[in-house]
């Protein structure tokens, strides 16, 4: 498994990312908490979907 920050080093969907980084169903918990944390960063003004690009924070 890849470290799902490292997967979303260049933008990408939700799903392509989550898949990279290993099983999806145990990643997409991980994925939602960098999401939280603004680790990882989503365009929000839209449904969250799984084609949803996915980048990482500016710091």
């Amino acid at each position: 498994m890849s470290a799902p920050r490292n997967v979303f080093s260049e933008p990408r969907p939700l799903m392509d990312g989550a898949s990279l980084a290993g099983d999806p169903i145990a990643v997409l918990p991980v994925l939602f908490h960098l999401l939280w944390r603004h680790e990882l960063a989503v365009d929000l003004s839209v449904p969250l979907h799984v084609t949803s690009f996915v980048w990482p924070e500016e710091q």
